[in-house]
């Protein structure tokens, strides 16, 4: 399978973390597919610049939030 298949299957996930949720972060990514912090965080901007108003980093919990409506 190629790198990119990995890469949409890891956006789909934050995109259901977030539905169910309401949250992810960075540890999430990496225990769920064995990735490092760098792919982790790769993923999570990929992810802001595809749905720029799914999600917010909430600083007090550190973790990214669903964006309120």
């Amino acid at each position: 399978m190629s790198d990119r298949w990995f890469a949409k299957f890891r956006m789909d996930w934050i995109t259901e973390m977030l539905q169910i949720y309401g949250f992810v972060n960075r540890h999430h990514l990496m225990r769920k597919f064995d990735i490092s912090m760098p792919q982790a965080s790769m993923d999570i901007r990929a992810y802001m610049k595809a749905h720029p108003d799914a999600m917010i980093y909430d600083l007090t919990k550190k973790q990214y939030v669903t964006k309120p409506k």
